[in-house]
């Protein structure tokens, strides 16, 4: 009868059946996330190979004394006994349950169960079901001891697979579901859980926020080149041709270490060049030894050949005192290095050209929590305090909440359970930008410079960009911040045309603000500097003016000292906060003055830049009599000095914004920092416009716009993100004592899932 059964099913094998109830197993099996095959990895000979062909095989004839079914193996007539899978032993509890175990066998196929992978099994027939004999033990057990010892066996035979996410860690276990403990009874977090290698590994710049001289000379990791899928493979295809070259020039130097010490305490011609030869004869194959993958090059000969004299050059140049470079790839040496007559430990340092020796460069975080309490004694007391949501007051007035805040960059420390420290990751964009405006403002020759931060979303832009906020800051630059573009270009409230210029609208709300921050944030900076009568005649009028210094004469009670024909800037400041007539010329002559004077250098950081290039929100019938224009933002007085400061102008755009400066419109001493933003509704078209007028102009020899760009994280950051993520307490890293941060096949994972972005990389962290 099994035969028959057997030919029967082998030769109807591509025929619809009718499922009988037994099939709901494949629903339940999908619901718990049971794989329906045995591992791949694991080797045959422990393995089932789990197709149609094998189950046709069994008849009753395979079947053991004991009630198990044997295999045979392709290629060999050694029979095996089947291996329990998760997958039968679930079927198993859903047949018992049927009741169909003992009914007699017929041809019929309503009565067959047919795996859509190829698994037949008939209810009826006791060769199928006698594989499942660790549920069908002759021992009664309650319901409750077979559906623990089904689960017991269900989760061992898991165990056994390899790969990931194998288990549930969200599966309550019965000792939690009857546990009595409440939140006040788990365990508080302290610093202490983190391990030692975390806390080794993550690097805080003494003093928290290093100065703009310091954070261009730090070492910091290099970042990765772009993907090739985003348009430039040419700039992929050469960093791989560069990774290549380090890789084999590293290679060469180990290989030839040896040698080359000996070549350097001999002391004839004739001896050097002799070993310098057979240093050519015999490295193909040293480095072929050390680099079997490369090995495979076609031109593999000839890239050794030519790394080899790279390697020897270099280390000439270096005892010449010349410290060549290749590629950054050699760092420029001390005096104390190039003497020729050096002791075997400056030999040591001579030769390695590559810095196999040297320390690593590994990822270094600014805290701008300890940068308040570290220098307080040079920092306002207004820069060494947070605000109410615990965001320092060195990126006032970067916020939180999401219709103020930009950006997830504050969100990490809002995540944390280390409430004492604030850090940003320093990278290598961030050190160009920094880079750019000490050459711009450092030296005899004050000027200013022009950046622009680009890069996908989610890479940091925002956290480079306060991060330079900050770091200007503590330089001792005046710095007027605007992290949310999108919301001043949406919500200002009412527009009206600007009483003493032609053409030209206010935004008197968002002025007043305006004021506000800059007066919080560097009113003690500008209380030196004055503007004069004459200057504030471009912004207000004759009547706004007498208000302006009436109400600054009532609110000193008529001091002697205050001029009659200027006022400081500071108090310019208290009166346009709050006067809404009076802000927006109030701001304008403020600004006019800070970018026309070499007193302090002056920056202005602009987040969510291509914003202002989108489609206009702000109309007004001075402007067009229909009201269906929208007005470009450089119509605006408040955003129009650092547009024109800017001086990009898209060939699309969302408005019709064309250059109407006058002049020379940069400041004097100082920079313009801005980035755009991909998390915001603006035409990619808009984008892509922005960035290329921006790229034009970097070319031009004066006041060039540089651009950088902020890419994804390299492994090395990935790594030390997660370190961080574990000292401050950040998502599951917090208890799990090092599980996810030492695991390289985690970090791996993380890496693989975020694509090296921060923001998919800070969610990934935060559910097992």
């Amino acid at each position: 009868s099994s035969s028959s059964s057997s030919s029967s099913s082998s030769s109807n094998r591509f025929q619809t059946r009718r499922p009988n109830p037994a099939s709901g197993a494949l629903t339940l099996r999908r619901s718990l996330g049971i794989s329906r095959h045995p591992d791949p990895l694991v080797p045959d000979e422990d393995r089932s190979l789990n197709t149609r062909a094998d189950d046709d095989d069994v008849d009753d004839d395979d079947v053991d004394d004991d009630g198990e079914g044997t295999l045979t193996s392709l290629g060999s007539g050694k029979r095996k006994k089947a291996l329990v899978t998760a997958d039968d032993l679930e079927l198993a509890d859903v047949w018992d349950q049927s009741g169909d175990d003992d009914d007699d066998d017929d041809d019929d196929d309503d009565g067959e169960y047919r795996d859509i992978f190829g698994d037949v099994f008939a209810s009826s027939s006791k060769s199928s079901l006698s594989k499942l004999s660790l549920v069908k033990d002759e021992v009664e057990l309650s319901p409750l001891a077979r559906q623990n010892l089904k689960f017991e066996e269900i989760h061992r035979e898991l165990d056994k697979r390899k790969g990931r996410l194998w288990e549930d860690s969200w599966v309550i276990t019965e000792d939690e579901w009857t546990s009595t403990d409440t939140v006040d009874d788990m365990e508080d977090w302290n610093p202490n859980l983190a391990t030692r290698k975390s806390l080794e590994s993550v690097k805080v710049f003494d003093g928290g926020v290093p100065t703009l001289n310091q954070l261009s000379a730090l070492p910091l990791p290099p970042q990765p080149p772009p993907h090739p899928g985003h348009g430039t493979p040419a700039i992929h295809a050469k960093h791989r041709k560069l990774h290549v070259r380090t890789r084999l020039r590293t290679a060469i130097q180990l290989a030839i270490h040896d040698d080359l010490l000996r070549i350097l305490q001999m002391t004839e011609w004739r001896q050097k060049q002799e070993k310098v030869d057979e240093l050519f004869e015999g490295i193909e194959e040293k480095v072929r030894e050390r680099e079997p993958i490369l090995a495979k090059l076609p031109e593999f000969g000839e890239l050794v050949e030519r790394g080899l004299e790279d390697v020897l050059e270099m280390v000439q140049a270096r005892m010449k005192g010349v410290g060549k470079k290749s590629e950054g790839e050699v760092r420029e040496t001390t005096d104390s290095e190039v003497e020729t007559n050096e002791e075997p430990t400056d030999r040591e340092r001579l030769v390695d050209v590559m810095n196999v020796r040297g320390e690593p460069v590994v990822p270094i975080f600014m805290d701008l929590a300890a940068a308040a309490k570290q220098r307080s004694d040079t920092l306002s007391e207004f820069f060494s305090r947070s605000n109410e949501a615990g965001v320092p007051n060195l990126v006032y007035p970067l916020n939180v909440h999401h219709n103020e805040g930009v950006g997830r960059m504050v969100e990490e420390w809002e995540l944390a359970a280390n409430k004492e420290t604030k850090r940003i990751m320093m990278r290598e964009a961030i050190k160009d930008v920094a880079e750019k405006i000490v050459e711009a403002t450092e030296g005899s020759d004050k000027g200013a410079a022009r950046v622009m931060v680009v890069g996908k979303r989610g890479v940091g832009k925002t956290a480079a960009l306060a991060g330079i906020v900050a770091s200007a800051r503590v330089s001792g630059h005046i710095v007027a911040y605007f992290p949310d573009g999108d919301r001043l270009r949406r919500y200002g409230y009412y527009v009206e045309p600007s009483s003493h210029r032609e053409g030209l609208f206010d935004l008197p709300e968002i002025a007043k603000e305006f004021c506000t921050e800059l007066s919080a944030a560097h009113g003690s900076d500008v209380g030196s500097m004055t503007a004069s009568k004459e200057r504030m005649q471009k912004f207000l009028t004759d009547g706004q003016i007498d208000r302006v210094f009436r109400r600054r004469d009532e609110a000193s009670d008529g001091d002697a000292s205050d001029a009659a024909t200027e006022i400081s800037l500071d108090k310019l400041l208290e009166i346009g906060s709050g006067s809404t007539s009076l802000s927006s010329g109030c701001y304008c002559a403020v600004i006019d003055v800070l970018m026309n004077q070499t007193e302090k250098p002056f920056t202005v950081a602009m987040d969510e830049f291509n914003c202002y290039y989108d489609h206009g929100h702000y109309t007004h019938m001075d402007f067009d009599p229909t009201a269906y224009t929208f007005m470009p933002l450089n119509k605006i007085t408040i955003f129009k000095p650092f547009l024109e400061a800017m001086g990009l102008y898209p060939s699309v755009a969302g408005t019709n914004i064309v250059d109407e400066s006058e002049g020379d419109t940069l400041m004097k001493w100082g920079s313009v920092i801005v980035a755009i933003s991909d998390s915001k509704a603006v035409k990619t078209e808009f984008d892509n416009a922005l960035v290329a007028s921006a790229r034009a102009l970097a070319k031009t020899e004066r006041s060039p716009v540089h651009v950088v760009d902020v890419r994804r994280f390299n492994p090395l950051e990935v790594q030390h993100i997660l370190y961080n993520y574990e000292v401050t307490g950040v998502g599951r890293l917090r208890f799990d004592r090092g599980d996810t941060a030492l695991n390289p096949e985690e970090v791996a994972y993380l890496r693989m899932v975020s694509g090296g972005l921060g923001q998919p990389l800070l969610n990934a962290c935060m559910l097992p």
